[in-house]
């Protein structure tokens, strides 16, 4: 016997069988025609229409009970519905992978969610920063993250945005806290006087675990990290910004004025900006010093030179002394310098022999490896005769074509590098720059930079136009050359053209490369 397909309780036919009422015993052309007039029906059709009336009303009461029935039903199947997909859902989050990860991986994916571009890095007290937030996701995630202290060791408080001195100062113990004794790395910055700033004292607390420091803030302010003198046992890197104008930079003769960074066992990174003579401002340990960034005037930059005997690395800018009407310290040689970046800002005043001229005029190499200038304004000089024979990688980058008479200069200085591997420089393709190309052709001139297997030219025309002197140019050199790299690709002539031909055949295997690292 099949089964049946009616509900036990409403009777409901699964397959169609719905109950069905039958209206009177009429023709559906004589029950039209009694609905659109007033005329009676016949006495037959009166008692007709009145059993209709009185069975209706007994199957309506009927049908509205299986109604009930079936609304009681369906609410159940919909309250199943919603628990078995709550079930499902359950089940999902239970077997995700994620859940899978082993609790080290985990710390390691949160630390990746760290900002560490000092452009675009959230302020640590800001509800959205990332260990506040994975803190809060659920209660495994905040047990990972709380028990990592790596996620609370980068510290980035800006004091401008601080209302609320009690919250902040609450957020900032337990950064301190979940931190353990792990390094700190701190960038701080404020405009405003950070004197008698609660938060400022507990900050403060934790200096013997700094190792990178970059404050940005007003000068004076700078007397408030007096008080962690002679803590700053781990302190490696430091940077300092003021954001007022210092007052008027004091002489040689005058005490530094800031010594907290004084006793600083491990600094060997310095690096300042609007800190004129940084060296009689700021007493550091600077014979410790391997890597130096600054923005000072070149008879700074002599005396810095005189006190770091172990630097390795610096990158300066160079600007105009004419301001401290005193003469240059005479010429010093620095047998540790082995990478210097120089560049001279557009906006500022520029000697006219060049700012960075000046400086490589009174500062010897001899074991400089790396050579950067950029220059940000067109009056561009270049150093001729610098001792550098050592030297293997050359940058020059500026924004215009380079004239005529520093491209002599460059020449000069590239007669003098023997050891040269890696040039690279900002070039027009203008035939006011073949003097260069011709320069540097093998063929013509087979002592300059005789070394050298990689040349990179950042064009900065548009459509360069390839001429055949520079096609001569890395014909002479290609046996020895391991990369020509282009910004941009030249501007064919139109074909026939054996130039073409010369050129495709010099691009074959990779060896021209195209845009920039």
């Amino acid at each position: 016997m099949p089964a049946s397909v009616h509900c036990p309780k409403c009777d409901y036919n699964q397959q169609g069988d719905s109950p069905s009422f039958h209206g009177p015993d009429l023709a559906a052309s004589r029950f039209d025609e009694l609905l659109k007039s007033n005329s009676p029906p016949l006495q037959a059709e009166h008692v007709d229409l009145e059993g209709v009336i009185r069975e209706g009303h007994i199957f309506l009461s009927g049908l509205k009970g299986r109604i009930t029935q079936t609304r009681a039903v369906l609410e159940e199947l919909l309250d199943e519905e919603r628990r078995v997909e709550s079930l499902v859902e359950s089940c999902k989050k239970i077997i995700r992978p994620i859940r899978g990860i082993p609790e080290d991986i985990v710390r390691q994916i949160f630390l990746t969610c760290l900002d560490t571009d000092e452009r675009d890095i959230k302020d640590s007290l800001d509800g959205k920063s990332p260990p506040l937030v994975l803190s809060k996701v659920c209660r495994h995630w905040r047990s990972v993250a709380v028990s990592t202290p790596q996620l609370w060791s980068p510290l980035s408080l800006d004091f401008d945005r601080y209302r609320n001195a009690k919250a902040c100062l609450h957020l900032l113990q337990i950064y301190l806290l979940r931190s353990g004794t792990q390094d700190i790395t701190l960038f701080l910055h404020s405009t405003k006087a950070l004197s008698n700033n609660h938060v400022v004292t507990v900050l403060l607390s934790s200096a013997p675990r700094w190792v990178d420091i970059h404050i940005s803030i007003p000068f004076l302010s700078l007397h408030e990290f007096s008080a962690v003198r002679g803590t700053l046992y781990r302190l490696n890197r430091l940077r300092v910004e003021f954001t007022d104008d210092p007052p008027a930079s004091p002489g040689p003769q005058v005490k530094p004025k800031f010594d907290a960074f004084e006793y600083a066992p491990l600094l060997r990174s310095f690096s300042h900006d609007t800190v004129f003579n940084a060296i009689h401002k700021l007493n550091i340990p600077w014979s410790q010093l391997i890597d130096y960034t600054g923005m000072d005037w070149t008879s700074s930059y002599i005396e810095m030179f005189k006190l770091t005997p172990n630097m390795e690395s610096v990158s300066l800018h160079c600007e105009d002394d004419s301001v401290l009407d005193r003469p240059l310290p005479p010429s010093f040689f620095h047998h540790g310098l082995r990478r210097l970046r120089v560049h001279e800002e557009a906006g500022v005043n520029v000697l006219s022999e060049g700012g960075i001229v000046l400086l490589l005029s009174h500062i010897e190499c001899p074991a400089l490896e790396s050579l950067s200038m950029a220059y940000q304004h067109p009056h561009i000089r270049i150093p001729s005769s610098p001792r550098v024979r050592n030297l293997r990688t050359l940058s020059i980058n500026a924004p215009c074509t380079i004239p005529a008479e520093a491209l002599t200069d460059l020449l000069s200085l590239l007669r003098t590098t023997p050891s040269l591997t890696h040039l690279s420089m900002s070039m027009s393709m203008s035939p006011e720059e073949n003097v260069l190309l011709l320069g540097l052709n093998n063929n013509i001139n087979p002592g300059v930079v005789p070394g050298l297997r990689s040349l990179t030219f950042r064009v900065l025309s548009k459509r360069p136009v390839l001429s055949s002197v520079f096609v001569d140019l890395v014909e002479s050199r290609r046996t020895w050359w391991e990369t020509l790299r282009l910004s941009v690709p030249f501007v064919m002539p139109p074909p026939p053209d054996a130039l073409v031909d010369r050129w495709a055949e010099l691009c074959d295997g990779g060896f021209v490369l195209y845009g920039m690292e």
